[in-house]
């Protein structure tokens, strides 16, 4: 019965669509068995799952005011900050209505992302070769590209299956001028733009170059029904698309938003990146890792595709026809005015590339840039070839336009050759002239950051050549071993190809899918204004806005493509170190409702900065208190916003005034937050002495010496005093045992030149008499002048990394680096080296709170 249900085409159809759907399943293994709530990371997949989710609910809630969304209140039109996604979305519609969760939904989706693409380019490579034994090559090198694995975090760019299709459509309406092939090729076209806006955007130029090679090679230029039927059916596309297209322009007016060139630079690959993999494939990891900058992008394709392109080149030859030279008369005059354009193109080129905005022909280039001449010598140069070929290229025919009117390739060579070279291009972004002309001419580029993303159309297109490689290949070997049928080569070839794309087991996380108590609450909470969440940074935003499908309220923060001016500030505000007055204010005019402050999210230093700023708010009478959820999320109302809102609970902080000696017995942790400057010093006073770092028993103490009395809730008094203090400390200092057996008997030169030696920082003479005139005079003198030393900027920037490890090991684990369960301090050094190369010391903090030996000594604390 099967059987024959599969010669049904809509069974048939299915099936292959299953069939990919198992082939997903292997090679994304254990993927498919965890569809609940598995993600490659918290970041951009919550995001598209919030989008997913204001899709659907905006969809049967107010859809004329679809792109008005709950995200980065004011502002308007903040779906189009970021990929609408609708067209993913939409047929996920009934697992909404059915009480799915949004986060399983995006699993879902992502999964059935891998299916959809490897059954588009089954069917488009299908239509052009006739095969489907091609089509299933195809749809797997399509499907399972390394680089698709990179996209994981990024479902509107995996979610690509519509670009095959749209080709397919336009492939089957050239060949058959009908209404009905018309009315797909609308429906593929418009579905590409309601799904995403980059592929739609990337889609134009390979749309436009494949439809004019197809239109020469079918001989239909002057076809009334083509252009008739085509503009009708891309018209209605385009008047439907018109709502979701619209809302881009309008915010990127209202907002200004455009991609600078720099961040387009930053996203644009070189050529050996074809060279560079992806660490995760078992065969081809290292490849790549030595070319300069090669791990920046991994776009190597495997080995498979680029054989079996190659055999289509070689093998795929399907007739042969004479050379079709054309006559003298009309061609040759044209031909000599190309010539005569392209020879006055390249002079005129000559100074605006030579001259660099120099000299008497400067007005030259003022004119036109190098990027739009070498535009206009390339339209020359093609138009050129299409009237005839130089006499050195005439192997077969007189021009390219014979060429692809030529029997000798099929449709498949020259659509993945086309797609092949665009992406290719496409990839190099800012670094090749053609994404540059792109730029400057079609402003929906401007929007688009990351130009390799490009690449996906050469990948298209190597698995189309793929696809049809294998196709020769296997009738090649049958005509060779009349025993062999077509159909095993072509397993045999498909089987290898999924054993080299099949990257190792996938690392994935379980996304946060149920909602919290606070965000129940707040779902059901009137509010007048938006929604504050903190803190807000690049490692917590994404999770905020998961929730805000939870709890449908407008939210202030967050992050998307493009960023809310009124998001930015906060994170500003709060990122570090004591949270100014005026930050109150500025709440209270966006307007704010609530403030939900996730203490679990906090790093631990912070948490000084933020009580007092709330206690402040509280006492002022401007945040009112409400509750605490989960034991970890506060919920605070601004006052001048919601003034009838209850108090249900005690402030779950003391209010009293707190100085630094005793946050610091408390903690040690608080040698991380505003603090930590003042730590560092001392970190800096030892080495500078003894030429060692400080042991955890020696530095707290000082610590605490040095915060007696500094209010940490005081922002005008707390420096003051905690300067005062480490003079203090230095003059101490200077009186202990340890230090005169070490610097009793030595002269003021001596003294200098071993804490110059100490440190490792060298001194100028001019330097160094300063500070031996400074130490003349006692120890009281030698304390100024080693405080003076350790306070140099030269040498708080060359310690500021290693003294920020030391202080964390401090803070986090209460204990000494080489202690146990180290011993050594291969872990010190591990953390030095990540956060020097990595730039971003954010990411101690973060690796340090999520240590299970912090979690340790927090449990042995509260048993305390």
């Amino acid at each position: 019965m099967l059987a024959r249900l599969s010669h049904k085409p809509a069974v048939r159809e299915i099936l292959i669509f299953l069939a990919f759907c198992f082939f997903t399943a292997v090679v994304t293994w254990p993927y498919a068995w965890h569809l609940r709530d598995a993600v490659a990371d918290s970041g951009d997949p919550y995001l598209v799952t919030w989008i997913l989710w204001w899709d659907y609910h905006q969809t049967f809630t107010d859809p004329l005011h679809l792109f008005h969304s709950n995200l980065f209140y004011p502002l308007r039109y903040t779906l189009a900050f970021s990929e609408h996604c609708y067209g993913i979305a939409l047929p996920f519609f009934p697992l909404f209505a059915l009480g799915v969760r949004p986060l399983t939904v995006h699993v879902i989706a992502l999964f059935l992302g891998f299916a959809f693409c490897g059954y588009g380019a089954f069917r488009l490579t299908r239509t052009l070769t006739g095969s489907s034994g091609a089509g299933w090559i195809a749809g797997i090198a399509f499907a399972f590209v390394p680089f698709r694995f990179g996209m994981m975090s990024h479902l509107p760019y995996l979610f690509s299956g519509w670009i095959p299709l749209v080709f397919e459509a336009l492939v089957l309406f050239t060949r058959e001028r009908s209404w009905k092939r018309a009315w797909w090729f609308g429906v593929a076209f418009f579905m590409l733009g309601l799904t995403t806006v980059s592929w739609f955007t990337f889609s134009l130029v390979p749309l436009l170059v494949v439809a004019v090679v197809l239109l020469t090679r079918y001989g239909i230029w002057r076809d009334p029904a083509f252009w008739m039927r085509s503009a009708v059916a891309l018209g209605l596309a385009c008047l439907a698309l018109l709502p979701f297209m619209w809302p881009y322009h309008a915010a990127a007016r209202l907002y200004n938003f455009r991609r600078s060139i720099e961040e387009v630079k930053g996203e644009s690959a070189l050529p050996h990146h074809w060279l560079s993999a992806e660490p995760r494939n078992r065969f081809w990891r290292g490849l790549g890792q030595d070319l300069p900058k090669g791990t920046r992008f991994r776009l190597f394709p495997g080995l498979l595709p680029i054989l079996l392109s190659l055999s289509a080149w070689l093998f795929a030859v399907v007739g042969t026809t004479r050379p079709t030279f054309a006559g003298p008369a009309l061609r040759n005059r044209s031909v000599a005015l190309f010539d005569v354009l392209a020879i006055l193109t390249i002079v005129v080129a000559i100074p605006v590339f030579g001259t660099a905005g120099l000299g008497k022909l400067k007005a030259i280039s003022n004119l036109v840039s190098s990027d739009q001449l070498l535009a206009v010598l390339a339209v020359i140069v093609l138009g050129r070839l299409c009237l005839a070929y130089p006499l050195g290229l005439r192997f077969q025919n007189a021009n390219l336009v014979d060429t692809l009117r030529s029997e000798r390739r099929p449709d498949a060579f020259w659509v993945g050759l086309v797609l092949v070279f665009i992406g290719f291009f496409y990839s190099l972004g800012w670094n090749f002239v053609f994404y540059r002309v792109l730029y400057n001419l079609i402003p929906m580029f401007q929007s688009m950051r990351v130009a390799v993303r490009g690449s996906m159309f050469a990948y298209l297109g190597l698995a189309i050549l793929a696809g049809l490689g294998a196709k020769s290949l296997a009738e090649f070997v049958r005509e060779r071993y009349p025993r062999i049928p077509v159909g095993a080569v072509v397993g045999i070839i498909g089987a290898l190809l999924l054993f080299e794309l099949n990257a190792a087991r996938l690392k994935l996380e379980r996304g946060d899918i149920s909602p919290d108590a606070v965000s129940l609450r707040l779902r059901d909470t009137p509010m007048r204004g938006g929604l504050v969440v903190l803190p807000t940074n690049a490692s917590v935003n994404h999770h905020h806005i998961l929730r805000a499908a939870d709890h449908m309220k407008p939210l202030i923060v967050g992050t998307s493509g493009f960023d809310s001016p009124f998001a930015v500030q906060i994170e500003l505000k709060t990122r570090a170190g004591p949270i100014p007055p005026d930050f109150m204010q500025f709440l209270e005019d966006i307007p704010t409702s609530y403030v939900v402050v996730k203490n679990h999210l906090l790093p631990p230093e912070r948490r000084v900065d933020y009580e007092a700023f709330l206690g402040r708010a509280v006492a002022a009478g401007r945040l009112r208190f409400v509750n605490r959820f989960d034991g970890r999320d506060d919920l605070y109302a601004v006052v001048k916003t919601q003034p009838a809102a209850k108090s249900e609970a005690t402030i779950p902080f003391p209010h009293e005034t707190r100085d630094w000696s005793e946050l610091l017995k408390e903690d040690p942790v608080n040698l991380l937050g505003n603090y930590r400057s003042w730590a560092q010093t001392i970190c800096r006073l030892y080495l500078a002495t003894y030429g060692t770092m400080p042991r955890f028993a020696e530095l707290v103490p000082d610590a605490v010496f040095v915060g007696a009395e500094a209010i940490a809730s005081s922002l005008d008094d707390q420096q003051s005093k905690l300067d005062s203090n480490l003079r203090r400390l230095a003059e101490e200092w200077a009186e202990r045992p340890r230090f005169r057996e070490r610097f009793g008997s030595t002269t003021e030169e001596q003294f200098i030149d071993a804490l110059s030696a100490n440190a490792g920082i060298p001194l100028s003479a001019a330097d160094r008499a300063a500070l031996i005139e400074k130490a003349r005079g006692g120890s009281t003198a030698r304390a100024n002048a080693l405080l003076a030393f350790a306070t140099r900027p030269d040498f708080a920037a060359r310690e500021a990394n290693r003294s920020l490890v030391l202080l964390h090991y401090f803070g986090y684990l209460h204990r000494n680096p080489d202690d146990p369960p180290d011993r050594n301090m291969d872990g010190f050094n591990h953390w030095l080296h990540e956060i020097e190369a990595s730039g971003e010391p954010d990411r101690l903090s973060r690796a340090f709170l999520n240590s299970n030996e912090y979690r340790e000594v927090q449990s042995r604390t509260r048993r305390r």
